[in-house]
């Protein structure tokens, strides 16, 4: 029962799913938020920082490694709200129009967690009743916060004074070591080709690689055209013993 739903809101544009995560991860929903635009990313980690009260410290172009730094500080803020709310759908009661109601009516019928929350509302005795809903709580998952980057994005990136910075600050690096470095358990999807910098450095990353239980904190998606492309990126990755998690047909 990993996957909630079978369903996911993909990424779209630079700001219509920017967070996205805040709204529907909650219910079990995942979607994919795009790591493109590191000032808009700032701006929202502000707003969202205000809504819900956290402390806010701009992260300005003057910060070493700004771009990285943004990227994680907003996923983290994004991981700690998520994590709030759905604490607060899976801890509400099970009655008519509560949150955890509408998480599980929100799921297709044949989803094995929907199955056992209708045989719940069937029971009659209220001891196995209130055991199946503790079962039920403890077989919620909130949605993951999985993020997006463009391959072909990878600008260089220059210092102050326009002196040119080392490869690991181009946009499509310090995009990948932002998430890399969040907190985040979920999916990296890149998509629009094969770029073989920004491949190479993931392996420098360690939650990137699968533990002694075969978990993955942090995984691959691969957005690919055809058979041909996601063979020679699967291979690229598997022979540096990363696993490639899902390919997605765009």
């Amino acid at each position: 029962m990993k996957m909630i739903h079978t369903l996911h809101i993909p990424v779209m544009g630079t700001g219509f799913t920017i967070d996205s995560p805040v709204k529907v991860a909650q219910y079990g929903i995942s979607s994919v938020i795009s790591l493109v635009d590191d000032t808009l990313i700032e701006e929202m980690r502000r707003y969202h920082c205000t809504l819900s009260g956290e402390k806010y410290e701009a992260i300005t172009k003057y910060h070493e490694d700004y771009r990285a730094r943004r990227i994680t500080a907003y996923l983290n803020l994004l991981d700690r709200i998520v994590q709030k709310k759905f604490e607060e759908v899976r801890s509400s009661c099970f009655e008519v129009g509560s949150e955890i109601t509408k998480y599980f009516e929100m799921l297709a019928n044949d989803s094995p967690l929907r199955q056992l929350y209708d045989e719940m509302l069937n029971m009659k005795d209220l001891i196995k009743k209130a055991q199946m809903q503790d079962h039920l709580r403890s077989l919620m998952r909130p949605g993951a916060i999985n993020v997006n980057i463009m391959t072909k994005l990878d600008r260089p990136n220059f210092t102050q004074k326009g002196e040119p910075l080392p490869d690991e600050f181009s946009d499509a690096l310090a995009a990948l070591r932002g998430y890399a470095q969040s907190t985040l358990d979920s999916a990296i999807v890149f998509s629009a080709g094969i770029n073989r910098r920004l491949y190479s450095y993931v392996e420098k990353f360690e939650d990137f690689y699968a533990d002694a239980a075969g978990f993955i904190k942090k995984k691959i998606i691969l957005k690919v055209s055809d058979y041909r492309s996601s063979i020679i990126q699967g291979k690229f990755f598997a022979k540096k013993g990363l696993w490639v998690s899902e390919y997605r047909i765009e």
